[in-house]
């Protein structure tokens, strides 16, 4: 019986290979870095290189349509599970981090954090060809839900050129 397995060492150790994030620069790498509008334009993610991580990509919120509550208050992450940050302003929020890419053009990390609802979800990235953004998260890794970021640019060019000369 021994013998008949002998294929599924070599399967393993191809599957990690292929799992694992590239070590080399990849052009999407350059690609993602930059501000990106969710779909819907309710808020603007920043993706950067975490700091001291190398080529790992980090993402924070920068902006949001609504800023502040019916009371004129800052929204703050009052849904985060750690008590102590449920004060802050959910701008400068960070929603994901250490955002490997992975040979097959992803790009993945320790989850993305939804702070509408507090939780943290599995979640991918993937540049497109025509130059948005595909961002999947995903519950128990089977139901998941894939929104199209866009350069903030390309949904409102008139609004990012004025904000360019203020």
């Amino acid at each position: 019986m021994h013998q008949h397995l002998q294929w599924l060492g070599p399967l393993l150790g191809m599957s990690l290979i292929l799992s694992t994030p590239a070590l080399a620069k990849s052009p999407d790498h350059e690609k993602l870095i930059g501000t990106w509008a969710t779909q819907g334009y309710g808020a603007q993610v920043l993706i950067t290189r975490c700091e001291d991580a190398g080529e790992l990509l980090c993402g924070q919120i920068t902006w949001l349509w609504t800023d502040r509550d019916a009371d004129g208050q800052l929204l703050t992450d009052k849904q985060n599970p750690t008590a102590h940050l449920r004060d802050r302003p959910l701008i400068g929020t960070p929603i994901f981090r250490n955002f490997a890419r992975l040979r097959d053009g992803h790009w993945q990390g320790d989850g993305m954090y939804n702070p509408e609802d507090g939780n943290i979800y599995a979640a991918s990235l993937r540049p497109r060809a025509d130059g948005t953004l595909d961002v999947t998260g995903c519950v128990l890794g089977i139901f998941c839900q894939t929104q199209i970021w866009r350069r903030p640019h390309s949904v409102c060019p008139a609004t990012t050129a004025q904000a360019m000369q203020d």
